[in-house]
C-alpha cells in the first residue's frame, strides 16, 4: 500500500517554483482558488518509490509578515494543515533576499528542506555555494537542484521522504541578541502562564508576532481568556523595544534576521572577485532602454499576433473542417435517419453546431496565444515590460507592477484582476482593476478574427494588433482620467524586480497554454452552449416565425435596442442582439451571429462563406471597425463583473460596467463618425 505525503512549495516570485511544481507532478494537476479566497490554488499529485505526494504550490511570497493575502495563505496553510515537509525554493543568484523567507518558515515551525535553484546560473555568474554549511547554519536540509532540466529533483525528493518523519525543529537557529531576546522570552512565559493557544501555534513564534506589530495574530489573542493582557504587556513590550532601537520593533526583527542571512551567505558562498556582467544585464542594456524599451516591446506585441495568426489559421481550419463537414454531416444524418422533429434538427444543427462550432473553431488562435504569451512570462521579459511602462504608468498615479495585471488581461480579464492581489495599496488595486477590462482578453480574439477576415483579408492582421494598442491607450487615458477625479496623489513606492532571462520549458510552457486555454473550452462546454440555446428558442418563437427573422423575439429585442447603435455604424437588430448576449461571455458575440445567420453547417466552407457575405451586407469596413472598437471596450463579461464585486465591492463593479460602456459608446462613435468626416466608408 502506498504511503501518502503532503508538501508544500514555497518561494519568491520568480525563483522557479512553478517549473519545480510541474516537474513533480506534470499533467496529474489541478487549478482552483483558496477557500473564500480569490487567490489561483495549484494543487498536483507526484510519485516517488512507494510515495504518493500531494503537493501543494503556495502562493509566491517574499515574507510571511501577513501584510497581503497571498502571505496570509501561505502561513495559514503551513500552520493549519502541516504539511508534511515544506520545499522552499530559493535562487541561487539571489541568496541573501530569498533565504529570508526560509528563516520565517523555520521560526514557524515548518519542516524546512531548502531547494537551492538555478545553480547553473549562479555557476555563470562566478558563485559557489556550498550546501552544506547553507544546511548547517539553517539546521535544516539543503539540496541543489535545477528544476527545468530536472537535475537534482531525485536528490531532493529523497531528502523530502527522508525529512517527512523527523520532528521539526524546537529551536530556530536565529538568535535576535539580547535585547530582543529578553523581551521574546519575557513575553513567552506571560503567554505560556496566562491564556492557553492552539497546540499548533508555538508560544515563542507569537511572542515574536506580538512584538512585530502582527494583526492577524493579535485578533486571535484577543479572542482568547486573558488575552487582552496579553495585548497590553506585548504593547508595553513593543513601546520599550522602540525607544531602544529608535525604529519599529518589526524593522529590527528584520534587521537582525538579514544580518544573520548576510553572515551565513559570506561563510557559505564565494563569488569570483572579478565583476562579471551576466547575459541578463547585456540584454536588458537593449530591451528596457529608455529610448528603445517601449519600440521593442511594440515590435514584439506585433510579431506574437503576427505568429498567432500564421499559425494557428491552418489549425483552425481543420477544426472548421471537422465541425462543418464531419460533425454537422453525421449528426444530421443520424437526426433524419431517426425521424427526428425539425425543432430539434433545427436546436442540434442550427444552435448547439452552428454557435458552438463557431466559437470553437477559433480554439487554436486561443491556445497560440496562451503559449505565446507563456513563454515570453517564462523567459523574464513580461517583467521588462512592466519595467517599460514603468514612466507611462506613473503618470495615471499608478508604478509598472500594475501593467503586469494588465498584460495578463491579454489571456483573461479575470485572473488579471485577480493578480492585482500583489498591490500593498487599496488605491493602486482598485484603479488597476478598474481600467483592466480595456485589455482584450482572449475572449475577444474570435470577434476580431471573424471580422478581420471578412472585411480585412490583407492586413487583418494589423488591424488586430491595433485594437489590442488601442486597448493599452484607452486604459491609460481612462487612469489618468479615474485618478484626477477619484485616486489623487503618487501610489506607494515599491521595487521592481527583474528576474534573470531563462530559457522557458516547452513542457512548463505548455502547460500554461492548457490551464488557460482549457477555461475558453469549458465556457464554450457550459456558458456558451447554454447562451447559443437561448438565442436558438428566442429565434425560433413565436412558433410559426421564421427562424432568425425580424418578427423572431430575438428579432424585437434587437430592434428595440438597435436605435442606441444607429450612431455607431451598426444599427442592424442582429449587432444589438450579439452585443446583448455578449454580456454573457465576449465568445458569444460570434456564436450569436453564427445562430442568426445560421444556414445549416456554417463551419462549413459553404456556410461560412454565407455568414461572411451576411457581415459584409450588415457592416462596412468602417463600422466594421467601430463595431470591433465598441467589443474592445463595451462591459467585460459577467465573470469579470463578478470578480470585480468580490474584489472590491458592488459599488465599483456597478460602476465599471456603467463607464465602460459609455466609453465603449463614444469610442466607436469617434471612430465611425470621425472615419465619415474623412472620407472612409
Amino acid at each position: 500500500m502506498a504511503k501518502k505525503l503532503t508538501i508544500a512549495l514555497a518561494g519568491n516570485p520568480n525563483v522557479g517554483k512553478s517549473t519545480l511544481f510541474n516537474a513533480l507532478t506534470g499533467a496529474r494537476q489541478h487549478v482552483g482558488n483558496w477557500p473564500g479566497k480569490t487567490v489561483e490554488k495549484k494543487e498536483g499529485e507526484a510519485k516517488y518509490k512507494e510515495y504518493e505526494i500531494n503537493v501543494i504550490d503556495l502562493p509566491g511570497t517574499y515574507s510571511l509578515t501577513a501584510y497581503s493575502i497571498e502571505e496570509l495563505i501561505a502561513r495559514n496553510f503551513v500552520v493549519d494543515e502541516h504539511p508534511d515537509v515544506v520545499v522552499h525554493i530559493v535562487d541561487s543568484t539571489n541568496l541573501e533576499r530569498n533565504l529570508y523567507l526560509a528563516i520565517q518558515l523555520i521560526e514557524l515551525g515548518a519542516n524546512v528542506i531548502v531547494a537551492l535553484n538555478m545553480t547553473d546560473l549562479a555557476k555563470k555568474q562566478g558563485i559557489k555555494i556550498d550546501e552544506k554549511k547553507i544546511s548547517h547554519f539553517l539546521g535544516v536540509p539543503a539540496v541543489k537542484i535545477q528544476a527545468n532540466k530536472k537535475i537534482g529533483i531525485d536528490e531532493l525528493m529523497e531528502e523530502v521522504v527522508s525529512s517527512a518523519g523527523k520532528k521539526r525543529l524546537k529551536e530556530p537557529p536565529l538568535r535576535y541578541g539580547t535585547e530582543l531576546e529578553d523581551h521574546i522570552t519575557k513575553l513567552e512565559k506571560l503567554i505560556k502562564e496566562k491564556i492557553k493557544v492552539p497546540e499548533k501555534y508555538d508560544p515563542k513564534w507569537i511572542a515574536i508576532k506580538l512584538l512585530e506589530n502582527d494583526n492577524e495574530v493579535i485578533n486571535k489573542v484577543r479572542g482568547i481568556k486573558n488575552g487582552d493582557f496579553v495585548l497590553e504587556e506585548a504593547e508595553k513590550n513593543r513601546e520599550h523595544l522602540q525607544g531602544v532601537f529608535g525604529e519599529s520593533v518589526d524593522d529590527a526583527f528584520a534587521d537582525a534576521r538579514y544580518g544573520f542571512i548576510s553572515g551565513m551567505v559570506k561563510e557559505s558562498v564565494e563569488k569570483e572577485a572579478f565583476e562579471r556582467i551576466n547575459i541578463s544585464d547585456k540584454i536588458d542594456k537593449v530591451v528596457i532602454n529608455r529610448v528603445l524599451g517601449i519600440p521593442i516591446f511594440l515590435i514584439l506585441m506585433f510579431i506574437v499576433f503576427q505568429l498567432t495568426f500564421e499559425i494557428a489559421t491552418p489549425l483552425a481550419d481543420v477544426v472548421d473542417m471537422f465541425f462543418g463537414e464531419i460533425l454537422s454531416g453525421f449528426v444530421l444524418g443520424v437526426l433524419e435517419t431517426a425521424n427526428a422533429p425539425l425543432w430539434l434538427i433545427s436546436l442540434v444543427v442550427d444552435g448547439v453546431i452552428a454557435g458552438v462550432g463557431s466559437v470553437l473553431v477559433f480554439v487554436p488562435f486561443i491556445f497560440m496565444l496562451f503559449l505565446i504569451i507563456a513563454i515570453l512570462e517564462d523567459s523574464g521579459y513580461m517583467a521588462r515590460a512592466a519595467f517599460v511602462m514603468d514612466r507611462i504608468m506613473h503618470k495615471i498615479g499608478l508604478h509598472g507592477k500594475s501593467f503586469i495585471p494588465m498584460i495578463l488581461g491579454f489571456g483573461c480579464n479575470v485572473p488579471a484582476i485577480m493578480a492585482t492581489r500583489v498591490l500593498e495599496s487599496r488605491k493602486d488595486r482598485i484603479l488597476t482593476i478598474l481600467i483592466n477590462p480595456f485589455m482584450s482578453c482572449g475572449a475577444r480574439l474570435p470577434v476580431y478574427v471573424l471580422f478581420a477576415a471578412a472585411f480585412f483579408p490583407i492586413n487583418g492582421n494589423l488591424v488586430v494588433f491595433s485594437l489590442y494598442i488601442l486597448g493599452i491607450v484607452i486604459a491609460i487615458i481612462m487612469g489618468f482620467i479615474l485618478k484626477s477625479i477619484f485616486f489623487k496623489g503618487l501610489s506607494s513606492p515599491f521595487v521592481m524586480e527583474l528576474p534573470p532571462y531563462r530559457l522557458p520549458t516547452i513542457k512548463g510552457a505548455l502547460i500554461h497554454m492548457w490551464e488557460r486555454g482549457w477555461l475558453f473550452i469549458k465556457k464554450a462546454g457550459t456558458i456558451i452552449f447554454a447562451a447559443v440555446i437561448l438565442i436558438w428558442f428566442l429565434a425560433s418563437v413565436p412558433i410559426g416565425v421564421e427562424y432568425g427573422s425580424e418578427e423572431s423575439a430575438v428579432g424585437m429585442i434587437g430592434k428595440a435596442i438597435s436605435p442606441v447603435f444607429a450612431p455607431l455604424g451598426f444599427g442592424n437588430w442582429q449587432s444589438s442582439v450579439a452585443l446583448a448576449f455578449g454580456l454573457v461571455a465576449k465568445e458569444v458575440v460570434v456564436g450569436t451571429f453564427g445562430v442568426l445567420y445560421g444556414v445549416e453547417d456554417v463551419e462549413s466552407e459553404a456556410g461560412e462563406a454565407g455568414l461572411v457575405a451576411n457581415l459584409q451586407g450588415a457592416f462596412t469596413p468602417l463600422s466594421a471597425y467601430a463595431f470591433l472598437v465598441f467589443v474592445l471596450l463595451y462591459v467585460p463579461c459577467m465573470a469579470v463583473i463578478a470578480v470585480i464585486k468580490r474584489e472590491i465591492g458592488w459599488k465599483w463593479a456597478i460602476f465599471t460596467a456603467i463607464y465602460t460602456t459609455g466609453v465603449a459608446w463614444v469610442g466607436a462613435f469617434i471612430v465611425y463618425q470621425g472615419g465619415l468626416l474623412l472620407g472612409f466608408v
